[in-house]
C-alpha cells in the first residue's frame, strides 16, 4: 500500500516549466547585469547549479559521485554509434566547440594498465581525454605529501577510478579531493571492451553527492550555454534527482537554482496539501514496518517502535513545516 501511495504522489508532484523557465532568465540577466557593472571581460562565466533541500537528511551519506543524466554535456564528447564509430551526423544543435575539452586520470589496478593503455590506442577518439592511468600502488608511493596530492589534483580536469578500488581511495588521495567536488568517478573494468562506451557516458552527465546535510547541489551547466539548453539540463535534473534520495519526492522540501555566485531562486516548494500527503505516506510505511518486525506477543515492543516512529526526524520535521506554513 506505500509503495502505491509513493507512486500516485510522485505523479503529483514536480517542478513547472514555465516557472523554472522565468527564474533561469532571471538568473542570467542578472548575471549579465553583475558583469556589465564590474567591467568582466573575460572569465565571467558561472556555473548554474540546482540545489534541492531535503526534508530529511539522508541515513547512509556517501561521498561517492551519483551519475544524474541530462541531454546537454557540460563537457565535450564524442558521438558515437552502436559499433563504437564517430557519428557523423550530428545536428547543428549538437554543436560542442563552445564546450571545454577534458583531461582525465584513470586510477586502476596496477596489473590492469597495459590493457588499460592498449584500449586507449584502439580508441583514441572515445579515450583520449584519459591522459594519464594512474595505478593504485603508484598513487599511494609517488603522492604521498599534501603537495603531490595537490599537483595531482590541479593537473586534471577528472578522475576515473576502477569502482573495485573506490573504497581504497579516500585515504590514498586525501581531503582535497573532496573538498572540490573531484573523486574519482567509478568506472566498471569488469568488462574491457565496454570502457569506451562508460567513459563517454559519464562526460555526458552531471553527478550528485549525497553528504550530511540537508542540501543537494547539481551542476546543470554554465551562464555561456544557450538558454534553451540549460533549461533542458535543470528540468531533467529536477526529474531525475528525487528518484536518488531516500524517500525520493517525498523528501524533497524545495528546489531552487543559483549560480556559484549568486542567491537561489526557488522554483519548487511543497504546498500544505502535499505536506500531509507525505505525513500520511510517513505513518503507512512506519506501520508496515512495525508489523513486519513484531508478532502478536509481542505487544511491548510494538508500542516502542510505534512511538518511535512517531518521534522521526522525518514526522518531526514535516510537523514543524507544516505549522509554519499555517500561520
Amino acid at each position: 500500500m506505500g509503495a502505491k501511495t509513493q507512486q500516485s504522489q510522485s505523479a503529483k508532484v514536480g517542478v513547472d516549466g514555465q516557472l523554472a523557465d522565468r527564474a533561469l532568465r532571471a538568473l542570467l540577466k542578472h548575471h549579465e547585469s553583475s558583469s556589465e557593472k564590474e567591467s568582466l571581460l573575460l572569465g565571467n562565466d558561472l556555473d548554474i547549479q540546482v540545489q534541492f533541500t531535503l526534508a530529511r537528511i539522508p541515513g547512509n551519506p556517501s561521498p561517492k559521485p551519483i551519475r544524474v543524466d541530462i541531454p546537454n554535456p557540460l563537457v565535450k564528447v564524442t558521438s558515437t554509434n552502436d559499433d563504437g564509430t564517430d557519428d557523423e551526423n550530428m545536428d547543428e544543435d549538437d554543436d560542442d566547440s563552445n564546450l571545454q575539452e577534458v583531461e582525465a586520470c584513470l586510477i586502476v589496478k596496477e596489473e590492469s594498465k597495459p590493457w588499460v593503455q592498449e584500449m586507449i590506442t584502439r580508441f583514441p577518439t572515445q579515450l583520449g581525454c584519459i591522459k594519464k592511468i594512474l595505478g593504485l600502488q603508484s598513487l599511494r608511493t609517488k603522492h604521498k605529501s599534501f603537495t603531490q596530492r595537490r599537483q595531482l589534483l590541479d593537473r586534471f580536469d577528472v578522475f576515473f577510478a576502477d569502482d573495485r578500488i573506490l573504497p581504497m581511495l579516500t585515504k590514498a588521495l586525501g581531503g582535497k579531493f573532496f573538498e572540490k567536488k573531484k573523486q574519482p568517478i567509478p568506472v566498471r573494468l569488469t568488462r574491457k571492451e565496454a570502457l569506451p562506451f562508460a567513459v563517454q557516458k559519464c562526460l555526458s552527465s552531471t553527478f550528485m553527492y549525497l553528504s550530511g546535510g540537508t542540501c543537494v547541489t547539481v551542476k546543470a551547466g554554465n551562464t555561456m550555454m544557450p538558454p534553451a539548453k540549460l533549461l533542458s539540463n535543470i528540468q531533467s535534473i529536477c526529474s531525475d534527482v528525487p528518484t536518488k534520495v531516500p524517500r525520493k519526492w517525498s523528501n524533497i522540501r524545495s528546489i531552487s537554482i543559483k549560480t556559484s555566485a549568486s542567491v537561489a531562486l526557488p522554483i519548487y516548494n511543497k504546498t500544505p496539501e502535499e505536506l500531509e500527503e507525505i505525513m500520511k505516506l510517513a505513518k503507512e510505511e512506519e506501520k508496515q514496518i512495525v508489523k513486519d518486525e513484531t508478532t502478536g506477543d509481542d505487544k511491548g515492543k510494538k508500542k516502542r517502535k510505534m512511538a518511535a516512529a512517531a518521534n522521526s526526524d522525518l514526522a518531526k520535521a514535516l510537523k514543524k513545516q507544516k505549522a509554519a506554513e499555517a500561520k
